[in-house]
């Protein structure tokens, strides 16, 4: 199979860790896959082997016509047989070629993501591409079960086109094995001391993160937990600054990193007491599955997917449960054999992810398309030769 993949939207958000994650697992199967990276130039996808793709690169501006044009004409150049957007929105619309997508969530067609009059202004061109991807896509990859369904309830896509595929962390750089000065480099770099508890990223969908609720937690159980700690808060700052009660800072140990670069994230995790979000929404969480292949305790929300992800591995309670989530968090810091106990919970749930599980469904995927197409062409030239047979009949 010949297959075009869209790494145009690679960058060092979770959508990077998909797309480098994906590929890097997918050159294990060259002998079934040719695959086509198509990529900006100046953001090509690090850590892929040349000798098992080949690179396309990209020369028009995204969003614009000139783009899809400049897909079509690649594609069939190529010779490509399926194309992988790994994206819900702007998606290639004139390819020769059967398109799947990938949807991460719905977010912005369930919560409100901007200002009310920002929000107003960009939904019918939201719900527009969302819809026109689930359409013209040929079968579409959700993150997880709980997108899937949302996909099936809330763009009407037939159950049979969707799969949900588990996204992955990288083992290099999620894993629970401490190395000698990461404490000291935590400290140098960051103001980081042992215990600390890290409350989730209040990522560019900063609205749906509940971080009001994750800090009111943390706050109460601080004043109930048997141990001092500091609070770590990555990400960026705007969910801080717009708190509804942004006195809570004062009450908290509070240590804003900033963006942390992911060689960092796993060592922030390692080291951490806990890992607490109570997020209302998640497509999937990665964060969460991060922290549990770090060996962190994870006390989490079931807010969209988490519990689906969190398993077994983690501590799961409503989002608008902050007592519920409070109890939790002192309960661990208190206890040192439960903080264990979860660790190794947290370890075992996050051995059933990996890349090469996503990369082996993602292509099952691909031969499915190739085969329907195969099909679909067979059932059109026994159409043809029969309405052939019929005027020669008659």
């Amino acid at each position: 199979m010949r297959i075009g993949f869209d790494a145009t939207w690679y960058n060092g958000s979770g959508m990077g860790t998909y797309i480098a994650g994906l590929l890097a697992a997918m050159s294990e199967y060259g002998d079934e896959v040719r695959l086509f990276v198509f990529e900006d130039p100046e953001r090509r996808v690090p850590g892929i082997d040349d000798s098992t793709f080949t690179r396309v690169s990209m020369r028009s501006s995204k969003f614009t016509v000139a783009e899809q044009f400049e897909f079509r004409a690649h594609c069939k150049q190529k010779q490509i047989d399926v194309f992988h957007c790994p994206y819900q929105y702007g998606v290639p619309l004139l390819l020769p070629c059967p398109l799947v997508i990938t949807v991460h969530d719905l977010i912005p067609l369930l919560f409100r993501t901007r200002n009310w009059h920002k929000q107003l202004a960009a939904m019918p061109f939201v719900k527009w591409g969302y819809r026109t991807a689930a359409t013209r896509a040929r079968h579409v990859i959700a993150d997880s079960a709980n997108t899937a369904n949302d996909l099936q309830r809330i763009l009407r896509v037939p159950a049979h086109r969707i799969t949900p595929i588990h996204l992955a962390v990288s083992p290099g750089f999620f894993h629970s094995a401490v190395s000698p000065g990461e404490s000291r480099s935590l400290a140098q770099k960051y103001g980081l001391s042992r215990p600390y508890v890290v409350v989730g990223s209040a990522g560019c969908n900063w609205r749906t993160k509940n971080v009001d609720t994750a800090l009111e937690s943390v706050a109460v159980a601080r004043r109930h937990a048997e141990i001092d700690f500091q609070v770590a808060i990555y990400g960026p700052r705007k969910a801080l600054d717009e708190l509804k009660n942004p006195k809570i800072l004062s009450e908290l140990n509070v240590r804003y990193l900033g963006y942390v670069p992911v060689d960092d994230m796993g060592a922030v995790l390692r080291n951490a007491e806990l890992f607490v979000t109570a997020s209302l929404y998640e497509g999937f969480g990665l964060p969460i599955l991060e922290a549990m292949s770090c060996g962190c305790p994870v006390v989490t929300s079931s807010g969209g997917s988490l519990a689906e992800v969190a398993g077994e591995g983690a501590l799961v309670l409503e989002p608008g449960d902050a007592k519920g989530i409070a109890r939790a968090i002192a309960h661990l810091l208190s206890n040192k054999k439960e903080r264990e106990r979860w660790r190794e919970r947290a370890l075992a749930r996050a051995a059933e992810f990996s890349w090469h599980k996503a990369a082996e469904r993602t292509i099952a995927v691909y031969r499915a398309v190739c085969d329907r197409v195969v099909v679909n062409k067979d059932l059109e030239r026994q159409r043809v030769l029969a309405d052939a047979r019929d005027q020669q009949s008659a």
